[in-house]
């Protein structure tokens, strides 16, 4: 199995970063074999797994997790060749941009793009901008998880005018899955510890729709 699967977005806040963490835990605790890389340059993976392996010392790593420096070109376009081999998922936490050379390697190597989102304006204007260069750039299939939903809104009218927006706007270049409610768990993922029964049941709906696609 090798399936190349990004986590990006132009627009920052969305939850690209967790959504990555928490994706990973989910895949492993499957018993899928994975690889993750942060690529961002922000590298806030990477480092939430350096404090945490110094906070419990006595848990080990449960996946690879390193960091991919995107500054030259040739070097990314190296380490995805090397990538497409290896009998493993590989999830990359991408750069909040698209103007970084490098991630046309990155882009045109994936299997998977899973873009997070939200339904204000500001949030669907920069998401279908980048998903329209995204889908130009890259054979990937395209995922759209709307995060960090307050369920209290949901019912009011102009929210729901945003969700049904987000459909017309989104659904020609990809699926959108079932949202991600705001929550306390989301937010607190770990890199080392399992999934605690609320954090799947909150990812679970959006999540199993990405492990479908892997599994063809």
């Amino acid at each position: 199995m090798n399936k190349i699967i990004l986590f990006c977005n132009l627009k920052g806040g969305v939850g690209k970063t967790t959504l990555c963490g928490l994706f990973s835990q989910y895949a492993y605790s499957m018993g899928l074999p994975i690889v993750v890389l942060d690529a961002d340059i922000q590298q806030s993976l990477f480092r939430h797994r350096q404090r945490e392996l110094s906070e419990h010392s006595l848990e080990s790593a449960p996946w690879q997790l390193q960091p991919l420096n995107t500054a030259t070109p040739e070097y990314v376009k190296s380490v995805m060749e090397r990538l497409k081999q290896i009998p493993s998922l590989v999830i990359i936490d991408c750069p909040g941009n698209i103007n970084d050379p490098a991630l046309q390697y990155i882009y045109k190597a994936a299997d998977i793009a899973v873009i997070p989102t939200r339904y204000d304006s500001d949030n669907l204007d920069a998401t279908n901008l980048f998903a329209n260069v995204f889908q130009k750039a890259s054979p990937a299939h395209i995922v759209f998880i709307p995060n960090n939903i307050v369920i209290i809104e949901e019912r009011r009218e102009e929210v729901l005018r945003a969700r049904e927006c987000a459909y017309d706007m989104l659904g020609k270049y990809g699926i959108i899955t079932p949202r991600i409610k705001q929550s306390v768990v989301v937010k607190c993922y770990s890199t080392l510890l399992p999934l605690s029964s609320y954090q799947r049941n909150a990812v679970k709906f959006s999540f199993d729709p990405i492990i479908d696609m892997i599994k063809i």
